[in-house]
């Protein structure tokens, strides 16, 4: 019995020490994250993260930043195939994104990867990926109300859908609003708690908003 029980305590310090290890390498990568805002910045994450997802192939870490790289690289990326072919690349990671014991960040993924698909190609995929869009944050609000990550993307979805279909910048706002009050709870920037990316994209929506607001 007492043989069992030191293993098991080896298990978990082994594990421990394993996730100190991947938090040590990806700090400084996903640190700049807010201030990225660029192609080139975006490929050089996404390649150094690359590095790590390899080192660590079945950890959850490298393998959620890594898709997030790629959906933020899609939205730069002009040619369609080019799109697609990066968020191809994130959809991929979701088998390993999936054991994320924060279940809310699960359906967060799957949301900004059908956003991305929108993005791509928004006339000839809205009525496929918006529901898909839809489902998975109001799943992840059933798990975290809290999580600001539901407001943002909901926020800029809004912002860019046509007024006539209940979007445009004053309906937008009230979503923005709602993820700032969350990201103000936020302190901290850990990598195993990836609530704190996007503070930087709904502050700069609220520029967006009051230049469309005042036209």
């Amino acid at each position: 019995m007492k043989q069992v029980i030191l293993t098991v305590i080896l298990a978990f310090t082994l594990q421990a020490n394993a996730q100190d290890d991947i938090k040590r390498e990806l700090d400084p990568i996903c640190a700049t994250f807010d201030s990225t805002y660029t192609l080139e910045g975006w490929k050089a994450k996404s390649e150094q993260l690359a590095l790590v997802k390899a080192k660590y192939p079945e950890n959850w870490m490298p393998a959620y930043y890594f898709a997030y790289t790629c959906i933020q690289m899609s939205y730069f990326e002009t040619a369609l195939p080019l799109k697609d072919v990066l968020v191809d690349n994130a959809e991929e990671q979701l088998g390993k994104i999936e054991n994320c014991p924060l279940k809310d960040e699960i359906h967060i993924m799957k949301a900004m990867i059908a956003n991305a698909r929108i993005g791509a190609d928004p006339e000839n995929r809205w009525k496929k990926y918006g529901p898909i869009f839809d489902e998975n944050l109001k799943a992840a609000k059933v798990i975290n109300e809290n999580n600001p990550h539901i407001y943002l993307l909901k926020g800029i979805s809004t912002f860019y859908t046509p007024k006539m279909f209940g979007g445009g910048a004053k309906n937008a706002q009230t979503y923005f609003d709602k993820a700032k009050a969350k990201y103000d709870l936020i302190t901290y920037t850990d990598v195993d708690k990836p609530y704190w990316w996007g503070r930087s994209t709904n502050n700069y929506f609220f520029g967006e908003i009051a230049k469309e607001l005042n036209k």
